[in-house]
């Protein structure tokens, strides 16, 4: 399993994705239709009137445009041109299911956020003091000399053991052959 710092990391590229497909489906999915103007603002319903729907052509080049526009008059294209050309966006979706994709949505980036709260709570040192952090600090550190006193007391055992181990062989040998040892 990996550490809490990782599983944090992990969470927030993952938040981040959320919030990336999110605002992507909004973007695509939106009738994008004027909002109603609040009445105590005047001005704001030019500015919501110049918003426009959501349409199903790419915007393209103004030469690419002219070209388009040249040919459309000299052969209109068939009335469902726009439903089979697979570039074409696709189109809003009804009010009742935008919201409820927006809820989803809203759901979702919700349980992410409480997700990395609690992997923030549960890092280590979160709700101790610095004196309390200092100390298991210096404890770990004591433990760590006191593991590596053994590794090394260990060590010099399994080298005694070995040179123990090659005297017996050594004799073993000698016992078997004697003083000379037969060439083969």
């Amino acid at each position: 399993m990996a550490d809490i710092l990782t599983q944090l990391q992990t969470c927030l590229d993952q938040l981040a994705t959320q919030f990336y497909a999110t605002i992507g489906y909004l973007n695509t999915y939106h009738d994008h239709s004027a909002a109603i103007p609040p009445s105590d603002v005047p001005d704001a319903a030019p500015q919501l009137a110049k918003i426009p729907k959501n349409q199903h052509a790419h915007p393209v080049p103004a030469t690419a445009a002219a070209q388009a526009k040249a040919a459309e008059q000299a052969s209109p294209p068939p009335a469902n041109a726009a439903a089979n050309d697979p570039n074409a966006p696709p189109p809003p979706d009804s009010p009742r299911t935008f919201a409820a994709r927006q809820r989803e949505l809203a759901r979702d980036l919700i349980i992410k956020e409480q997700q990395i709260e609690y992997l923030i709570k549960e890092l280590p040192g979160i709700g101790s003091s610095e004196e309390e952090q200092e100390k298991r600090i210096q404890e770990l550190g004591k433990e760590l000399r006191d593991v590596e006193e053994e590794k090394e007391r260990k060590a010099q055992e399994l080298k005694t053991l070995g040179q123990r181990l090659e005297k017996v062989l050594g004799a073993i040998e000698t016992g078997i052959y004697g003083d000379e040892i037969p060439q083969r």
